[in-house]
């Protein structure tokens, strides 16, 4: 069992903005990548576990871009668990560095261990205890609640498709990063690119779902141009709150 997993990318065209940087969503699937080879590597993967009748549910996103790379660089992805807390929560943490050995993104991500037949979490060190918990973490944060917006400056509205679900059969959590992108601005994205992300999971959502996703923007700062976005993105049939966001945004 590796303490450390690294993970080799070498970033495709497809994950490449029209500045020829990488886009921040590229980013978070190589994170989700490397937590599931090291999970398999710790043998408490989808796969290991689903025969026990438990899944594991991210809550929490915290991600810090320090420097978009390019599609040139060979970027190396750390990923380890975190010592958490408390005993219902998970914590996995990672690193981007560039070939010049700088880290340019740092994450932590929160999970729950949960028994899909009793529909109920379980405590996870019950199950991971003998498996390497370092006392490293790769940014400070400690996952406060998150504000939701008051106002409504831009929206989208998506339908979920087959290509959105994941191992759990539901929408996996990269597609909701792409869903509050849906709802920004062109303009915006055309001279901001997010810099901090927070993110809470509260609800799922599954195939055929209409989604309803909910921007404000805010001044982040009187002195420069950099902006906050307060999201939301709810279930149209029914209101169900699924998920909530504070992305922080500085000029290109």
């Amino acid at each position: 069992m590796i303490d450390i997993y690294e993970l080799q990318v070498k970033p495709r065209a497809l994950d490449m903005t029209y500045t020829g940087h990488i886009k921040f969503t590229a980013i978070v699937n190589y994170l989700q990548e490397v937590a599931f080879e090291h999970a398999s590597n710790l043998g408490v993967s989808f796969q290991h576990i689903f025969k026990r009748n438990l899944t594991w549910y991210l809550l929490r996103y915290y991600i810090e871009m320090y420097e978009y790379p390019t599609i040139d660089e060979l970027l190396t992805i750390r990923s380890w668990v975190a010592r958490s807390e408390s005993e219902k929560y998970s914590l996995r943490d990672f690193e981007i560095i560039n070939e010049s050995g700088k880290i340019v993104c740092s994450a932590t991500t929160s999970w729950i261990l949960y028994n899909y037949v009793k529909r109920k979490p379980v405590n996870y060190l019950d199950y991971v205890s003998d498996r390497p918990i370092l006392d490293r973490r790769s940014v400070s944060y400690d996952f406060p609640k998150l504000p939701l917006p008051e106002k409504t400056d831009a929206s989208a509205t998506l339908t979920v498709r087959r290509s959105d679900l994941d191992l759990n059969n539901h929408v996996n959590n990269a597609i909701y990063l792409e869903w509050l992108l849906e709802s920004v601005p062109s303009k915006t994205l055309k001279k901001y690119v997010v810099n901090k992300l927070e993110i809470s999971f509260k609800g799922q959502a599954f195939h055929q779902d209409t989604v309803l996703v909910e921007t404000e923007f805010q001044k982040a700062s009187k002195t420069d141009d950099s902006l906050v976005s307060l999201s939301k993105i709810t279930k149209i049939k029914n209101n169900e709150l699924l998920t909530k966001a504070r992305l922080y945004w500085k000029a290109i």
